[in-house]
């Protein structure tokens, strides 16, 4: 089974090693990890468009030019839709997997930590539907999106566009692009190293949970946000 992540070189620290950690913890459980880049989104006729109208709706509803970490969580979704494997995972490369063994995928598109995309599984077909509903969806509620957020990643596009909070059509949404938004904490992302998970998103909001939380972690505490996640992760995999 493989599982896919993006990496995009933003001038970001510490990349690289949580990449490798990545790999290490996915291959552990028996899975094929994959780095794609901005080279697989190229590949796809959509890219030009989506590429075109995600920045100038970021720039409608924030009014600011978007930045390319910004623009990477949405070509990463079209980079997916480029592969040919029938079914597959994906994740951001600070999804650590302790204990998911090989498991298969659900039919759907399906976020597996609800509106947060960290860790998903779906097909080529329904991420290039994905990529579509970024415009789509987007287009159609610009001045709602106004209203309620100033920034907007992919997160933001499943969280107020996709949960009735901020939208009564969600489930109608949630159907038309055959997406399946669950959350078990006890299984995926958790959110402090000290409770058990499967795959833990080791976020920089975790490693700060965790640091704060446990007086054993306050020596990972780093002057460099991406080292004291390294530090985590490799106590996760118990790397020393």
């Amino acid at each position: 089974m493989k599982i896919y992540t993006y990496y995009q070189d933003i001038n970001f620290s510490s990349q690289n090693e949580l990449i490798d950690l990545w790999k290490i913890s996915w291959s552990r459980q028996g899975y094929e990890p994959i780095v794609l880049n901005l080279d697989d989104s190229k590949k796809h006729p959509y890219f030009e468009t989506l590429n075109s109208e995600m920045r100038r709706i970021y720039k409608a509803i924030t009014n600011k030019e978007i930045s390319s970490y910004g623009m990477s969580c949405w070509l990463r979704w079209l980079a997916y839709a480029t592969q040919t494997e029938e079914k597959f995972y994906v994740s951001d490369y600070d999804a650590i997997n302790v204990n998911f063994p090989i498991t298969e995928p659900n039919d759907k598109l399906h976020l597996m930590d609800h509106a947060c995309p960290f860790l998903a599984s779906g097909t080529p077909k329904l991420f290039e539907a994905l990529c579509k509903a970024f415009v789509e969806v987007s287009n159609e509620r610009i001045e709602v999106l106004k209203r309620h957020t100033k920034h907007y990643h992919d997160q933001e596009f499943f969280q107020y566009n996709f949960t009735r909070k901020f939208n009564e059509s969600a489930e109608g949404l949630m159907h038309k692009y055959n997406i399946l938004m669950t959350r078990d904490r006890t299984k995926f992302g958790g959110p402090d190293i000290n409770v058990n998970s499967l795959v833990y998103h080791v976020s920089h909001y975790m490693t700060n949970i965790t640091i704060n939380r446990n007086p054993f972690y306050q020596s990972f505490k780093q002057k460099c946000k991406e080292r004291s996640r390294v530090m985590v992760v490799r106590e996760l995999l118990k790397i020393k």
